[in-house]
């Protein structure tokens, strides 16, 4: 690729590359043949290449969280099992491991990973925010410091729902929300939800360094 527009990203550099915006891996061989998933942006290389072992490791994680679906389940019966007999797999092993917590349930010991404790998991979602305000003409060159992204705790009202616009890069892998606000100190309002199971909140503000109103700080 080769054009003069800067990068989407960074806004710094000339753009030589397409980045994905939702990561390549999350998409099972089934989903080959789709172009729904195609959603890419200028990006140039250097940040294009500075998220690669974050996104693999994103990607492991999502795969441990909440009820699988069918394509979660096809994801890790193949391109993650086969992932921990590469090199580095042994190290993204241990990742996951470090990242399960025990719990009681209905009396039995359990493990559970929680991804909004992961702050790799969070620079992509707010990766994800970003290259999405580009994508949508809203903004571009977003700092990652405006970004401020945590898993969704609590329910969602369908009136402040239904002002929301709705997006997917095939359902069952990544679906997605959003709202153009720029009022109460907030640009535009993301909730992105991956493997019909966990869904993030991201929030981009308005001022440069990412402080957002007390209330949802």
């Amino acid at each position: 690729m080769s054009n003069n527009k800067l990068c989407s990203y960074c806004g710094k550099r000339l753009s030589t590359d397409n980045e994905h915006v939702f990561p390549r891996n999350l998409y099972p061989a089934s989903k080959s043949g789709s172009r729904v998933q195609r959603l890419t942006i200028p990006s140039c290389n250097e940040c294009n290449n500075g998220w690669s072992d974050d996104e693999v490791h994103f990607r492991n994680v999502l795969a441990l969280a909440g009820k699988p679906n069918e394509a979660r389940g096809e994801l890790w019966d193949t391109s993650i099992r086969r992932s921990f007999n590469e090199k580095d797999g042994l190290r993204r092993m241990k990742d996951l491991v470090e990242l399960l917590h025990p719990i009681e349930f209905n009396g039995n010991e359990r493990h559970m990973i929680y991804p909004g404790q992961d702050n790799r998991v969070l620079r992509i979602i707010k990766k994800i925010v970003r290259g999405l305000c580009h994508y949508h003409g809203i903004m571009s060159a977003v700092s990652e410091k405006r970004v401020w992204a945590d898993v969704l705790k609590y329910p969602i009202l369908e009136e402040f729902l239904s002002k929301m616009g709705y997006e997917h890069r095939e359902q069952d892998i990544a679906e997605y929300r959003y709202q153009v606000v720029r009022e109460y100190g907030i640009d535009s309002a993301w909730l992105i939800t991956f493997f019909q199971c966990v869904t993030f909140v991201g929030i981009v503000t308005c001022a440069e360094d990412g402080s957002l109103p007390e209330k949802i700080g």
